[in-house]
């Protein structure tokens, strides 16, 4: 880890901390009913499985690798989406997750979008798999 972002994670809180400590969530399922992998601008990637029981996210499993933001992300959008029905889920936003970790620096907003947006692809794909499309529902 750099100076730089060494520095940076003197500022966030113990939210941030703990999910950083204890990642959430981190794995795989056997047979998801939507799953999604997505790549950053940065190179970072996340991938995203749903377990989805009468249109609620029962299950949600991430495997992010990248730096320890987009781990941090990634579990808090597994934890922040898990319970929601599909609507609510994809109404999720990159606030939301700085809300969950009590912090997170600017120029790290883009983990949070790329973890929002695997999740979006992963609901995509259960949609797909129903053949039906997100608008369709």
């Amino acid at each position: 880890m750099s100076v730089d972002e060494s520095h940076k994670l003197e500022c966030v809180g113990d939210r941030f901390l703990s999910y950083m400590h204890n990642p959430r969530n981190v794995g795989e399922m056997a047979a998801p009913d939507g799953r999604a992998v997505l790549t950053g601008q940065c190179g970072d990637t996340i991938g995203v499985h749903v377990a989805i029981r009468d249109n609620v996210l029962d299950k949600v499993m991430v495997q992010p690798q990248g730096c320890v933001y987009t781990t941090v992300c990634a579990g808090a959008v597994s934890v922040l989406a898990r319970g929601l029905t599909l609507d609510q889920a994809v109404g999720l936003e990159p606030q939301d997750v700085v809300e969950e970790l009590g912090g997170l620096p600017e120029d790290h907003l883009h983990c949070a979008r790329l973890a929002l947006n695997t999740l979006g692809e992963a609901i995509i794909d259960y949609y797909a798999r129903q053949g039906k499309s997100l608008q369709e529902k």
